[in-house]
């Protein structure tokens, strides 16, 4: 007798290949039958998916879950989307190695997220991988979790957070084979390779040889690298390059984040280095990418503008309202935010000459007013749209963006929101059909959603519609591919990278991860101004054989497995 029969669903099976008409039966928690006609056996449960499409479980190769899913755990944001599993631990943030600075970093991450039930996350008590994905399984999970290993988390271990060591160029050779102990240990306990952010501290500091180093280490155990490229501006088209360079001598495979061109004058770069990873895989090296299909990066309340490394940094509404409203205390707010920022350019400046001594080139500090934009303001709607010092201007305050971003967020009442570069469609609609780039999120799962006036907040429409997106507006409404190619690009796609074996494909031996949505109605419903609102047409999720989304609705099933990576 079968646990779970799926009967006349429209099987599109992850491989890219025409959808057919099936039976799907599951017990102990894998595909067992998957056939076209009848009879079939009797089940506990029957789902009759007439007019719907079974496809696997979408994989979002790149989030940053690690620390919401040990609060949101039954991760119901990323279930409503159709997701199964998540990579996480990207742009080289990390739990592990953990060690005292990691440890304070972990409770501050925490204390970030709302609603934390303390009693149930316990302690910051993990020291190694192990430890954290050990508590993750008393704690359960209701998606699967694949971890990755971030550089910066690395660096921090071995040299210290920036500002304490972490700001070199060169470690020390006890201070590389610290990283590398560190790293081969993860591997041996299940991590899945290495990730970089080569764009945030400290591993913004490192060579590219530094990466080799550590991508040898990943390779000898058949992991894959995942990175948040040195630029995604004017330096994209080398930045992609170092990324195969480090892939082409470690030996790994690899992914370049959340893939883009930011900014008017870069617009179809995407282009050209979707031709290097053309080249790439024809040299035999695998390498890809993964994207979101949104016009605008990062976006958050407007309060972020505020935040210091101060201890008086304002993270309460009304306590920077407050701040805000008082002449004097904005005065003082004010003086540290432009020696922060002024601080900030001097040592990105003073990075870039270092780094180009050894022929790593990066950023050396763009104009953040013309990188950031207004997505949402209620009380003025008429600079949506339009860039941070545009809408400084248009509001009166010349190119003084903090006086402006103080106006805004008052007359909010502190929901007003701003995202950090813009996209071009006509790329976004390049890597939609480009048969190398995996849909991804850069989100972290949730169950409730997050109050969105609290200062520094960030949410993103990516975080709930990606999935939807692809499938209701680019496969349906404007036929742009295929929606087999396209739950290709979402299951075995992704799955390839990370050497997953027995997931990303509806086949017989297979974990039954499953998705089930109406072609007809599937669409995503978040908007910049509403970045929280949950995709319509998903009817069914199935994590490991057990049903966690039911004709729409949630069970809150506990039914992912913490993996371990094994080559």
């Amino acid at each position: 007798m079968l646990d779970v029969l799926i009967e006349n669903a429209w099987v599109v099976d992850g491989t890219g290949n025409p959808g057919f008409r099936a039976h799907v039966g599951i017990r102990e928690g894998r595909i067992v039958l998957l056939r076209r006609s009848v009879p079939v056996p009797e089940a506990a449960r029957v789902i009759d998916a007439e007019g719907l499409v079974c496809a696997p479980g979408f994989i979002d190769l790149h989030t940053h879950s690690d620390y919401s899913i040990l609060i949101h755990h039954h991760a119901l944001s990323s279930l409503r989307a159709g997701v199964t599993t998540e990579a996480m631990g990207m742009c080289g943030y990390g739990v592990f190695p953990a060690d005292e600075h990691l440890a304070e970093e972990a409770r501050a991450r925490i204390a970030g997220l709302s609603q934390v039930d303390q009693e149930a996350v316990g302690e910051v008590d993990w020291f190694s991988l192990d430890d954290w994905l050990s508590k993750l399984e008393r704690r359960g999970v209701g998606i699967n979790v694949a971890q990755f290993v971030g550089h910066g988390a690395l660096r921090a271990h071995a040299m210290g957070p920036e500002g304490s060591g972490g700001e070199e160029i060169e470690p020390t050779p006890e201070q590389m084979e610290k990283m590398k102990r560190a790293l081969r240990e993860a591997m041996e306990q299940g991590a899945f390779g290495l990730s970089s952010g080569l764009q945030y501290p400290p591993g913004r500091n490192a060579t590219t040889q530094e990466l080799v180093e550590l991508g040898q280490v990943v390779a000898e155990f058949g992991g894959s690298y995942i990175s948040h490229l040195r630029s995604e501006g004017e330096l994209l088209i080398w930045a992609a390059r170092e990324l195969i360079t480090i892939c082409r001598r470690s030996g790994m495979r690899g992914s370049m984040s959340h893939h883009k061109a930011l900014g008017e004058e870069h617009w179809g770069k995407v282009r050209a280095t979707t031709a290097l990873i053309d080249e790439a895989r024809a040299e035999g090296i695998q390498v890809m990418c993964d994207f979101y299909p949104w016009e605008y990066a990062a976006e958050s309340n407007i309060g972020s503008v505020f935040y210091t490394d101060f201890e008086t940094t304002p993270r309460d509404a009304e306590e920077l309202m407050r701040k805000l409203r008082d002449p004097q205390e904005w005065r003082k707010l004010k003086r540290q935010l432009e020696a922060v920022q002024a601080e900030q350019l001097r040592a990105q400046r003073a990075r870039a000459e270092a780094l180009a001594k050894r022929g790593v080139r990066c950023p050396s500090g763009g104009d953040r007013l013309e990188s950031t934009f207004i997505v949402h303001s209620a009380s003025h709607p008429e600079i949506i749209g339009m860039n941070a010092r545009e809408a400084a201007r248009h509001l009166g305050f010349g190119d003084d963006y903090l006086e402006a971003a103080r106006q805004l967020y008052l007359d909010d009442d502190g929901y007003c929101y701003v995202a950090g570069g813009r996209m071009w469609e006509e790329d976004i609609r390049h890597l939609v059909t480009y048969p190398y780039a995996a849909i991804s999120t850069d989100s972290w799962t949730m169950e409730r959603f997050p109050n969105l006036r609290r200062p520094g907040i960030s949410a993103h429409p990516r975080n709930y519609g990606s999935y939807a997106k692809i499938l209701g507006q680019y496969c349906r409404d404007e036929g742009l591919l295929r929606l087999e190619e396209a739950v290709r690009k979402m299951t075995s796609l992704p799955a390839s990278l990370l050497g997953l074996k027995d997931r990303g494909l509806v086949a017989e031996g297979y974990w039954a991860d499953l998705c089930l949505f109406d072609p007809r109605t599937v669409r995503n419903e978040a908007t910049y101004a509403e970045p929280c609102r949950w995709p319509v047409g998903i009817k069914y999720v199935l994590v490991n054989g057990a049903i966690a989304i039911d004709d729409g609705q949630e069970t809150r099933s506990l039914s992912g497995q913490v993996l371990r990576f094994r080559g």
